[in-house]
């Protein structure tokens, strides 16, 4: 009986019920390394970003309210008057007057040449964090969708006599801090009435 009892457990300790695998792909970083951000922007540019931005609602209003109704990042559109164009750095920045005009800055556009924040990526329903291997990929798509901005939409927008000027937007927003007013990333800008 003890002998038998032996094989037995010789015979169940050479044996492995279970089978050990890394995870797949998680923080591999030749996975990470064959991600390509900037293509991956141009596959969902015209038939996801472009269509969920023409579809914000406008949001003139919410813009101009107390920061602490604000949540999160946010699609918006809207227009107003251009009461100061501010290049002082990479950072360039349109501040903006809604209706009714005060002639003080309700928002500002973001005219680049450098797109801070990742307003855009979060605002857009369709992205989440849980589609990408790793922080590193979301964090590039971020990056790519603002360089896109800036190629496609800002690159080529007139920055000649923009003062007093009316301009229409469509993009992206997200809270402020308690002090400052909204950034817009835009998608869509184009002047509506030049200054009179």
């Amino acid at each position: 009986m003890r002998r038998a009892w032996l094989a037995a457990s010789l015979l169940l300790s050479s044996c492995v019920p279970w089978t050990v695998r890394p995870i797949e792909k998680q923080g591999d970083p030749t996975a990470d390394r064959a991600f390509d951000a900037n293509a991956f922007v141009d596959t969902i540019w015209q038939s996801k970003v472009l269509p969920a931005v023409a579809a914000a609602p406008d949001q003139a209003a919410l813009l101009r309210a107390p920061r602490t109704e604000l949540s999160g990042a946010f699609l918006v559109r809207g227009s107003g008057r251009v009461l100061r164009l501010d290049t002082a750095s990479r950072a360039g920045l349109l501040l903006l007057d809604f209706e009714p005009y005060d002639g003080r800055p309700d928002a500002a556009i973001q005219i680049g040449p450098v797109l801070r924040g990742t307003a855009l990526r979060d605002a857009l329903p369709f992205l989440q964090f849980s589609q990408f291997v790793n922080q590193l990929q979301f964090a590039r798509v971020g990056n790519a969708l603002n360089d896109h901005v800036w190629t496609t939409v800002l690159a080529s927008f007139p920055r000649e006599r923009l003062v007093g000027s009316i301009v229409a937007f469509a993009g992206a927003a997200s809270r402020p801090a308690a002090d400052g007013i909204v950034d817009i990333v835009p998608v869509q800008l184009t002047v509506t009435r030049p200054p009179q």
